[in-house]
């Protein structure tokens, strides 16, 4: 595929915005009634990131394969064991919205309810 820097920015854009709203809507389902701006904003901001990081990690993966007969080969003729990366690559998308979800989980985990009076 042919790939400028131009089309790369786009889709890093488009993960991120993929991650973001995968964060947000994290954050709506966990706090419910509590989601505040703030609260939905850093989730957003935050599984947007992740999700990058998953798709990235996933690009890695799949860029380190080899392939016989049109087929992943486990182990290389060279001898290096590449099972965990052909795991990776093949389940990108799965590890990429786990992150996301798990990251907008996270991230609000110790804020406080700006409703409940202490």
């Amino acid at each position: 595929m042919f790939m400028t820097s131009g089309i790369a920015v786009v889709f890093i854009v488009v993960e991120y915005l993929i991650g973001a709203l995968i964060g947000a809507a994290t954050a709506a389902l966990i706090y419910r009634s509590r989601t505040t701006a703030i609260r939905a904003i850093r989730a957003a901001l935050v599984a947007g990131l992740a999700f990058v990081f998953g798709s990235g990690l996933a690009g890695w993966a799949d860029s380190h394969a080899a392939f016989y007969n049109g087929r992943r080969m486990d182990i290389v003729p060279w001898g290096e064991d590449l099972r965990f990366r052909n795991f990776i690559a093949e389940n990108g998308v799965l590890i990429s919205v786990a992150l996301s979800i798990g990251a907008s989980a996270l991230v609000n985990l110790c804020s406080r309810n700006p409703n409940k009076s202490t």
